[in-house]
């Protein structure tokens, strides 16, 4: 079975589309791949996304939260004027704790969010909280909760202060059920 095939001809679709509007929006590795394929960019675009009625509206890219804007094109000038204002190494350092940190937390609702679940539907009982759940334990304070943090479009998104990240997370994992 090949990678074009089965579950990631959507992603795979979107990508392609990415590529027709906006080359410089995907991956240079996909660009050369999508570049090479040598053929009618409407023959493969109906070939990606399928003809009448069996075209599908469905979604990878961002699936996470389908209200969430998609991610901005990224201009490579004022990415790089922003990193140069931002040589402060100990800035830098902090940055990537940050991410790395939220990262880890991120992960941990993956694996554990559903023991904060609300699974009585009485009200009987509440969940009791995990310390792996708590952004504390991942050494972020009150004061970091509107501090934008990078976390590379996971959750959909590129940058989010720590309370949209706990938002998120505790509507995905931890809601009613």
């Amino acid at each position: 079975m090949s990678f074009l095939s089965g579950g990631n001809a959507v992603f795979i679709a979107e990508l392609y589309g990415r590529y027709l509007d906006d080359p410089a929006s995907v991956d240079p590795s996909w660009v050369r791949f999508f570049h090479e394929l040598h053929d009618d960019p409407g023959a493969l675009a109906g070939d990606f996304k399928g003809q009448g009625a069996l075209k599908r509206d469905l979604k990878v890219i961002g699936a996470a939260d389908p209200d969430a804007p998609p991610p901005a094109k990224k201009d490579a000038k004022a990415a790089s004027a922003a990193v140069a204002a931002s040589s402060d190494p100990a800035a830098i350092r902090q940055a990537q704790l940050d991410s790395i940190r939220a990262l880890m937390l991120i992960r941990s609702y993956r694996v554990r969010g559903h023991l904060q679940a609300e699974l009585d539907p009485l009200g009987l009982s509440t969940p009791e909280q995990h310390p792996e759940l708590d952004y504390r334990t991942y050494g972020f304070t009150d004061a970091d909760l509107d501090r934008e943090i990078f976390i590379d479009n996971v959750l959909g998104l590129e940058t989010a202060t720590l309370r949209k990240i706990m938002q998120v997370l505790r509507d995905t994992y931890c809601a009613r059920i």
